[in-house]
């Protein structure tokens, strides 16, 4: 499976190979806080929780990627930007689906990305999505194939599913208070009008699911280049797309859709008269 890297070039390749090695010293140290008693939680100005091991671990994560390639940018959730010198830029979330890890739910992630910032509009050309409680990584390079991985099982391909229309989809979605916060209550509606069926199985958790085919697509109506991070590369090396609800690729729009071709092109027709508040 790591074989899978030798044919990249060599900058994709060490980046992807550290970014590796980085995540999952990143998902041991988020997994050694989870369940711990006198977890403190507080809120940051826009009512999103925090905790010390979402900051501890972006702080973990960013001191491993100085160190190893300290010419390249960052974007983290919890620490910021820091412009670099190189054609690349990690963006970092490292707790994705603090409501469930501070609640004790296994349905939380680290992801790690690299995005290409050089010239014409960025791309993320490598990404990992650790679901530490679940002992699961997917993961995907530009060129390598998205892979999946399990706890005592042999790393497979991933691959998203072949359901072709919206009504014999499972569609997942993080919380009906995400659609309210965009204003688009209304799309909602239309989608659980229109979908086989809709569940919550939250934040990256959900991605994750669209990229191994456990369910059909992920809708979401508001995002952040880090929650979106690493999907781009794995949906697409999965055999599937990732986009905003307006079609446009890439980790910058406020909207996601992540399934297979034919899904997210009827999802987009379905969602991208719909207006997102700012």
């Amino acid at each position: 499976m790591v074989d899978a890297l030798d044919d990249l070039p060599e900058s994709l390749r060490q980046r992807t190979g550290a970014m590796l090695l980085i995540s999952s010293r990143a998902a041991a140290f988020v997994l050694d806080a989870f369940q711990r008693p006198g977890l403190a939680v507080t809120l940051k100005p826009d009512a999103s929780p925090v905790t010390d091991a979402d900051r501890g671990c972006e702080a973990l994560v960013r001191q491993a990627i100085r160190a190893a390639f300290p010419e390249d940018g960052l974007l983290g959730e919890e620490h910021g930007e820091e412009p670099g010198t190189s054609p690349y830029r990690w963006v970092i979330d490292p707790i994705d689906g603090t409501v469930s890890f501070a609640r004790g739910v296994p349905l939380f992630g680290v992801l790690v990305a690299v995005e290409e910032v050089g010239d014409g509009a960025p791309r993320v050309v490598a990404g990992s999505c650790e679901l530490p409680a679940l002992g699961e990584r997917v993961w995907a390079a530009r060129g390598a194939g998205a892979w999946w991985e399990r706890a005592g099982c042999a790393a497979v391909r991933a691959q998203v599913s072949r359901t072709a229309s919206i009504e014999d989809a499972l569609v997942a979605t993080t919380g009906i208070e995400y659609f309210r916060r965009a204003g688009t209550e209304p799309a909602l509606e239309e989608l659980s009008r229109r979908a086989g069926r809709i569940r919550g199985w939250s934040d990256c958790y959900s991605l994750a699911l669209a990229a191994t085919g456990r369910c059909d697509a992920a809708v979401e109506p508001w995002m952040n280049p880090w929650d979106s991070g690493p999907f781009p590369v794995i949906m697409e090396e999965a055999g599937g797309a990732f986009s905003g609800w307006d079609g446009a690729p890439g980790i910058h729009g406020r909207t996601a859709i992540a399934a297979n071709p034919a899904l997210q092109r009827e999802l987009v027709g379905l969602l991208r008269g719909f207006t997102v508040r700012p």
